[in-house]
């Protein structure tokens, strides 16, 4: 099989891309240490964030919340519930698996989950989940990566291109409003090399300088023909019906 590697990215990741940078973060930001290995894609991830938390209103619930490292983000909503498979990894009001949350039908108006639908083995029971549980409008703010190491094993199943990202949403009948890559070429190449390179960066000042340097780069010649991730917007349309079955 032939592989167009030159491919020129859709316009609206460039705008996605650029929409990313745009957004302010709060002080202090969720991530702070600039010399953790994963700062460049948590940084970015919290990025995204920040953009788009403005479009969750109501009733909301953070499936996998873990700490809740982005709820500083979302003070603005009505009411905030928050769950994970595993209670003991945070605050929760309850622990459930991402397909299987205890509430009745069309119970919220948004939903947050991060980095979490690699971890599930079948994400399209999990959007369908979030089809079920939200209001006719409702929305979901979700992020996912297409590349980090193993993690969390054996729990780790999947990292996702953006068309099969889209193509989970569309199939449980979602309409995808924005999907932003999370950093550009130079965002990827500079996480990967701390992963391979970081142990030559003996001290936190040869860390910090390294990130700094790839964020700066990759903010000033971004190009999102290859990303570490997605952040992705999707609505359930007003007046839908139940989610296609299984």
């Amino acid at each position: 099989m032939k592989h167009n590697s030159g491919s020129t990215p859709d316009a609206r990741l460039w705008s996605g891309l650029r929409a990313l940078y745009a957004s302010r973060l709060r002080n202090p930001a969720a991530w702070t240490d600039q010399a953790d290995h994963a700062h460049i894609n948590n940084h970015l991830i919290e990025h995204s964030i920040a953009g788009l938390a403005s479009q969750l209103h109501g009733d909301m619930i953070d499936v996998g919340c873990g700490q809740q490292p982005y709820r500083q983000y979302f003070e603005h909503v009505a009411r905030m519930t928050a769950c994970d498979y595993d209670g003991s990894r945070g605050t929760v009001d309850f622990s459930c698996p991402a397909h299987a949350i205890p509430v009745a039908a069309e119970s919220f108006d948004a939903i947050l989950c991060t980095e979490v639908l690699e971890h599930v083995p079948d994400p399209l029971a999990v959007w369908r989940e979030f089809h079920r549980i939200l209001r006719p409008g409702g929305k979901v703010l979700l992020t996912t990566p297409a590349y980090w190491p193993p993690h969390e094993l054996p729990y780790d199943f999947y990292r996702y291109p953006e068309h099969g990202l889209r193509h989970l949403a569309t199939t449980a009948g979602f309409e995808v409003k924005e999907m932003w890559p999370r950093g550009g070429r130079w965002a990827l190449l500079g996480q990967v090399g701390i992963h391979v390179l970081g142990h030559y960066l003996k001290w936190p000042w040869m860390k910090r300088a390294w990130n700094r340097t790839v964020i700066s780069v990759d903010r000033r010649r971004n190009n999102p023909d290859i990303t570490m991730g997605w952040t992705m917007l999707a609505q359930k349309p007003i007046g839908a019906p139940a989610a296609p079955a299984a």
